[in-house]
């Protein structure tokens, strides 16, 4: 699927994804789709390069201000124990979120992919939010069941493999 216009970047996306971008406006620099069958969402973002040198606290940089947005009471994350075959090489982690919603606890499973744009000093994350717990239990409330966190970690690695950069003027200042 083209993402960002017609020759943005690629990625191989599942198909029972909601284009936000068709109910809603988004930012230019954000892609956003959520599953038809649960509170599950991907992110794309294009952002500028964070003046951190070394990846891994490059990524936890994004992590934090994700977790920042969202008004997490806690969060952590784990490099992800499964290596990506994208010649882009991402950092890749998998990490938790403690959310207070609706005066109930929310866990969300992030996993998270952070490509680093050297030619156009630009950093790309990908975030798949996956709610783990929402109050209510596995599978209600948007809430996944244990079936449906295995597709979707399947979903995030199939993207992040597949994720390619077509036409680097994307990223023009």
């Amino acid at each position: 699927m083209n993402l960002f216009g017609d020759r943005g970047m690629r990625a191989i996306l599942p198909v029972n994804l909601i284009n936000v971008a068709d109910t809603q406006e988004i930012p230019n620099s954000q892609e956003i789709f959520v599953y038809r069958d649960s509170g599950a969402n991907i992110i794309f973002d294009i952002l500028q390069k964070v003046k951190v040198e070394d990846p891994q606290a490059a990524a936890k940089f994004h992590l934090d201000a994700i977790a920042e947005e969202n008004d997490a009471m806690e969060h952590n994350f784990i490099p992800a124990q499964r290596p990506t075959t994208n010649e882009l090489s991402p950092i890749v982690l998998d990490g938790r979120q403690v959310l207070k919603k609706a005066g109930s606890i929310h866990c969300l499973r992030t996993l998270f992919a952070l490509f680093r744009i050297r030619e156009r000093d630009h950093d790309v994350v990908v975030t798949f939010n996956i709610p783990i717990e929402t109050g209510e239990g596995p599978g209600r409330n948007g809430a996944i069941t244990a079936e449906q966190g295995q597709a979707i970690e399947s979903d995030f690695y199939r993207v992040v493999d597949s994720l390619r950069i077509v036409d680097y003027n994307l990223f023009a200042v």
